[in-house]
């Protein structure tokens, strides 16, 4: 189901990767507008950019450095670009564990799907009735990150918690 992992040589100097990856969101998110569900939107939100790209990239291909708190490039995570359409797109698909959950800090239902067998998630948020939006996307570097997921999917399907009553988008 899922393309192969891009792994670059290392003739290729960051930025490079970066406009290669960026050529790949536009087709998949810009150029090309994605649906789940064929019926939801997922809004690239090509107003908000950092450098000439939407934000949303950005979170797709750096992530967090915990000591200066700056965003850096990812291997793991850029390296499965490609990934990101065809999770949306196969959300069904029995690798895939979709789940909505509660973000506390933020005050909204997330919709997470979860290719489990490759550690990779895929967020989204709707904005309206027919929109939404993509929040980001990672790979799964650490064991208990895992069982986080694992937790929040249980939660999800044996309808442990009551906020998420009725929150499915379709």
């Amino acid at each position: 189901m899922l393309s192969k992992i891009i792994y670059f040589t290392n003739k290729y100097d960051e930025n490079q990767k970066i406009e290669f990856l960026y050529a790949i969101f536009k087709n998949d998110f810009i150029d090309n507008q994605t649906y789940l569900n064929q019926t939801i939107f997922i809004d690239p939100k090509s107003h908000d950019k950092t450098e000439n790209k939407e934000k949303i990239f950005w979170h797709i291909v750096t992530k967090t450095n915990p000591r200066t708190k700056q965003r850096e490039y990812d291997e793991n995570r850029a390296s499965r670009i490609k990934w990101i359409k065809e999770i949306i797109l196969n959300y069904f698909d029995k690798e895939i564990k979709l789940f909505y959950h509660y973000e506390n800090r933020q005050k909204v239902i997330r919709l997470y799907l979860w290719a489990y067998n490759y550690d990779f998630i895929v967020i989204i948020q709707k904005l309206g009735k027919k929109s939404s939006y993509l929040v980001t996307s990672f790979y799964i570097d650490k064991k208990y990150n895992k069982n986080i997921y694992e937790k929040r999917y249980n939660e999800y399907i044996n309808k442990r918690d009551e906020k998420l009553k009725d929150c499915e988008w379709f």
